[in-house]
């Protein structure tokens, strides 16, 4: 099957080639833009609070219930900023894990 490379519609000819590459382009920056970001945060050696929820799902709430109980992962205060390690993250809920 010979697959088309023009199509008319009224007096428009659209070249499908772009007309998909625009489309996938249009789709797909918005989740290259998060993967870049996310990539960037899980480089970090510190994280905040809004960076944890998102590479490990446990929001910012949740943490802080947790601090005030004296329960979670370790983490830092720096100023007014509470910092977590990704490592003291992963550990945690790996022991999470465990004890469930």
């Amino acid at each position: 099957m010979k697959v088309p490379k023009h199509i008319s519609i009224g007096d428009q000819v659209i070249d499908l080639e772009k007309a998909i590459a625009d489309a996938l382009e249009k789709i797909l920056a918005p989740v290259a833009e998060v993967i870049c970001e996310m990539e960037r945060i899980r480089r970090k050696e510190y994280l905040t609070e809004k960076e944890v929820a998102l590479l490990f799902s446990l929001s910012a709430a949740t943490l802080k219930t947790q601090r005030s109980r004296g329960e979670g992962p370790n983490y830092i205060k720096k100023g007014n900023r509470i910092l977590y390690s990704p490592h003291s993250i992963r550990s945690y809920l790996r022991d999470k894990a465990k004890t469930s």
